[in-house]
């Protein structure tokens, strides 16, 4: 898979013909996997490369016409999934007040048409683009005849009464259902972080533990423990994490931290993955650090089980 960052990089890159699709992708969940999918038929049909147009930071980042958005995918995260997807080309262009106030027909116009030599449009349901969002179904079937491509709509993946979206996933995981929105990712969350330093509560409790710097605007789940597996190293180790703040304690400051089942390495300053499997339950602030010990050990127990360890 070949990636091009930048409209710069873009313009200056010699393609020839694309069938291609475009969005943020954040998440690359099972509903744009649907789409994917379909993209990478689409070109062998046209027998042209499969491209696909995403876009850093996320818009909402810059636009926040929402309020603050978190992210699933960091773009290293997001062009790992997407190299499984086994496409032709990525295209990451910068999101900035320059390009989010560029009309939807110049988008169409000069990026799509000029740069990638679009052949074939394979749009999401409800996605659109160029300034205001403008850029919708009927606008790329308006420029169709001009530009000289094709086009189809792909219709929404679902999952029980509704369809499978970055919002919903972000919603279910930092307030509702860690399971569901697993099954809408389509494979377990995971965070990518250096490991830093910490205080070493963890260690005096007997449940020594690695710390997480997690990168800016990457959403963290909900708060509690969870059986969880960290990739280091080439190494694959199961533990229990946590997300939250040491209550016990009186400290809120929100840590991510994973105590690794049988590993004595030591990880400081590397980038990890943690893997988070299973939610199991949710922080309590204990009156003693004895009683937090005890419900360390219980939690133990239970994420080996959960792990078949």
């Amino acid at each position: 898979m070949k990636v091009i960052y930048g409209t710069s990089a873009l313009e200056a890159t010699n393609i020839e013909a694309s069938t291609l699709t475009v969005g943020t992708f954040d998440g690359v969940h099972r509903g744009h996997m649907v789409l994917l999918n379909r993209l990478i038929e689409a070109a062998a049909e046209y027998d042209t490369p499969s491209a696909v147009v995403t876009f850093d930071p996320h818009p909402q980042m810059v636009l926040g016409l929402r309020g603050r958005t978190e992210i699933l995918n960091t773009t290293e995260e997001k062009l790992e999934l997407l190299e499984k997807m086994n496409l032709d080309l990525v295209a990451i262009l910068e999101f900035n007040q320059q390009l989010a106030s560029l009309e939807a027909e110049e988008f169409i116009k000069r990026i799509l048409h000029e740069d990638l030599k679009m052949k074939h449009f394979v749009v999401g349901y409800d996605h659109c683009f160029g300034k205001s969002r403008r850029g919708d179904f009927e606008l790329v079937k308006a420029n169709a005849r001009h530009y000289n491509y094709t086009y189809e709509m792909v219709e929404p993946e679902h999952n029980g009464d509704g369809p499978i979206k970055s919002s919903r996933i972000r919603r279910e995981l930092k307030t509702g259902d860690f399971a569901l929105a697993t099954k809408m990712l389509g494979y377990p969350y995971f965070v990518t972080g250096e490991i830093v330093r910490g205080r070493g509560v963890g260690k005096e409790l007997g449940f020594p533990t690695i710390n997480f710097n997690i990168p800016p605007g990457k959403l963290l789940p909900k708060s509690g423990v969870y059986a969880a597996r960290v990739i280091a190293d080439g190494q694959t180790i199961p533990g229990m994490a946590y997300i939250g703040g040491r209550l016990t304690f009186g400290d809120e400051t929100i840590t991510v931290e994973v105590n690794l089942f049988d590993f004595d390495g030591d990880l400081a300053g590397k980038k990890v993955r943690m893997v988070l499997e299973r939610f199991t339950r949710a922080p309590i602030k204990f009156n003693t650090p004895e009683e937090l010990k005890t419900a360390l050990a219980e939690d133990e127990k239970k994420v080996k089980k959960i792990l078949d360890l």
